[in-house]
């Protein structure tokens, strides 16, 4: 039996209106394996992208941005790994967007990261990249957002 909507938004919040069915979950799974196979690519060019474009966000990140380029991908993993059990990852989730309060993120920053971290794993998958891709990963992200802003809000 297909999955109707994504996972993570149980119940679906008012953001989640376009489902996410198991082969828009696999091919999220393969794209990411493929991203992940190159370490941090993808997250140091997301990163450069950002703070070029938004070079008023640098001063929220460390200096050495290798560990934090990890963590996103851990993150960015947890998510892939748990997109069929979302509970496991929906705690972590809202716990994360608290803690980006505490470092200076706002409720505008998100749809920016999402956007550029899309952008950024296009560039770093290169041909293998599609349009469909482009799409569910930003449904993807969106949903991501808005557990972390749930969690930021205290919900």
């Amino acid at each position: 039996m297909g999955i109707s909507r994504h996972p993570l938004s149980n119940p679906p919040p008012a953001w989640a209106k376009v489902p996410i069915d198991r082969a828009a979950i696999e091919r999220l799974r393969s794209s990411f394996q493929l991203l992940a196979a190159d370490g941090t690519r993808v997250t140091a060019i997301f990163y450069a992208k950002l703070f070029e474009r938004y070079p008023g966000v640098r001063t929220l990140f460390p200096t050495d941005m290798k560990a934090q380029e990890g963590k996103l991908l851990d993150s960015l993993r947890a998510v892939v790994e748990h997109l069929e059990a979302p509970d496991a990852v929906r705690a972590k989730l809202k716990e994360l967007g608290a803690k980006h309060v505490k470092y200076g993120a706002k409720p505008e920053h998100y749809p920016i990261v999402s956007e550029i971290l899309v952008e950024a794993m296009a560039e770093a998958a290169g041909k293998g990249w599609t349009p469909t891709l482009t799409s569910e990963w930003s449904q993807a992200l969106d949903i991501v957002s808005g557990v972390m802003l749930e969690g930021a809000e205290g919900k």
